[in-house]
C-alpha cells in the first residue's frame, strides 16, 4: 500500500479517535454536573472457579512458550539479524496470543462457549457494553498520554518492540501484523488473565471481610493487579507508568460492569491510538529524511 494511502487512513482514524475523546469527556462532564451514572453492573458477575491459581499456571505457561517459540524462529535465517529481532519478538507474541486466547476459554469451561461465559465475555446487553468499554477508553486516553509524555521527559525511552519493527520496515504486511497484535489478541488475552482470572479471584476473595471493608479490599485489589499489569510491561519504559493507570480504569470497568467485554473494547481502543501514533510517527520520519535526500 502506498504511503500516501497509509497517511490517509492513519489520519482519518486518528481524527475520529480524537473527536472521540473530546466528546466523552464532554459527556463525563455533563453526566457528573446532572448527577447521572454511566457504569453499572450488566447481568450475573462472571463465576470462574480456581481462577487464582489457574492465573499464575496459566501466566507460567505463557511465558515458557513465547521462549519456546522465540528460540524456534531463531532457525529462520532471515529472523536471525539484529535488524529483525523486533519482529521475531512480535511474531512470538502474536502466536503465543493466539493460542491462549483459545486455550484460557477452553481449559476454563471446560469447553469454549461455557468458558466465555465464565470469563464474563458473552452477553446480555452487548452493545452497551461495546460503548461502555469506547467510553472509558477515550474518557481516560488523553490522561494516560500525558503522563506518558511527562515520564518520557524525564525518563530515557525504551522503544516498544512494535514500534522498533514499524520502523525497521512500514509496509501493509508489519502494519497488519502490528494491528492484530496489539488490536485483537492482545487486548483479548490480557483482560482474561488481569480481569477475569486475577482481579475476578481478588475481588472474590474480598467478600471474607464485613461489607462496610471491602470497598477498601476491592480498590487494593484493582491497584495490586494494576502493578503486576505494569511490571509485566517494563521492557517497555517508561510506558508501565502509563499502562498502571490505564489498567486501574479497565479494572474500575471491570469491578462496575462485571463483565469483560468493556474491558477488552476499552483495551483495544487505547492500543489502537498508539498504533496509529507509532505509524504516524514513521511516516513522518520518512518524509524528513526524504526531504532530506532529494534536492
Amino acid at each position: 500500500m502506498p504511503a500516501r494511502s497509509i497517511s490517509v487512513i492513519v489520519g482519518i482514524l486518528l481524527v475520529v479517535q480524537l473527536g472521540g475523546m473530546a466528546f466523552a469527556n464532554f459527556f463525563s462532564v455533563m453526566d457528573r454536573l446532572m448527577g447521572l451514572r454511566w457504569l453499572f453492573p450488566v447481568g450475573l458477575r462472571p463465576r470462574v472457579r480456581w481462577s487464582l491459581p489457574f492465573f499464575f499456571v496459566i501466566w507460567m505457561a505463557s511465558l515458557l512458550a513465547q521462549t519456546l517459540v522465540y528460540s524456534g524462529l531463531g532457525i529462520i535465517p532471515s529472523l536471525t539479524s539484529d535488524d529483525a529481532d523486533s519482529l521475531r519478538a512480535i511474531l512470538t507474541i502474536t502466536f503465543c496470543n493466539a493460542l491462549f486466547l483459545i486455550l484460557i476459554p477452553l481449559l476454563t469451561g471446560p469447553g469454549l462457549k461455557p468458558g466465555l461465559e465464565r470469563l464474563g465475555l458473552t452477553g446480555p446487553h452487548l452493545q452497551y457494553q461495546v460503548v461502555t468499554g469506547l467510553r472509558m477508553a477515550w474518557l481516560v486516553s488523553p490522561y494516560i498520554y500525558m503522563i506518558n509524555l511527562i515520564a518520557n521527559l524525564v525518563f530515557e525511552n525504551q522503544s516498544h518492540a512494535v514500534m522498533k519493527m514499524l520502523d525497521s520496515g512500514l509496509s501493509s504486511a508489519t502494519i497488519a501484523l502490528s494491528t492484530v497484535t496489539a488490536v485483537v489478541l492482545a487486548p483479548f488475552v490480557e483482560e482474561m488473565l488481569f480481569r477475569g482470572l486475577l482481579l475476578g479471584a481478588l475481588v472474590r476473595k474480598s467478600s471474607i471481610v464485613q461489607a462496610r471493608h471491602r470497598a477498601w479490599l476491592v480498590r487494593l485489589s484493582n491497584v495490586a493487579c494494576s502493578m503486576l499489569f505494569a511490571i509485566l510491561h517494563i521492557s517497555a519504559w517508561p510506558s508501565p507508568i502509563g499502562i498502571f493507570f490505564l489498567s486501574l480504569a479497565l479494572g474500575k470497568l471491570y469491578i462496575s460492569t462485571g463483565r469483560l467485554w468493556p474491558c477488552v473494547v476499552a483495551h483495544a481502543a487505547f492500543n489502537l491510538t498508539g498504533i496509529l501514533g507509532m505509524i504516524a510517527a514513521v511516516l513522518m520520519k520518512q518524509a524528513d529524511t526524504l526531504a532530506l535526500i532529494l534536492p
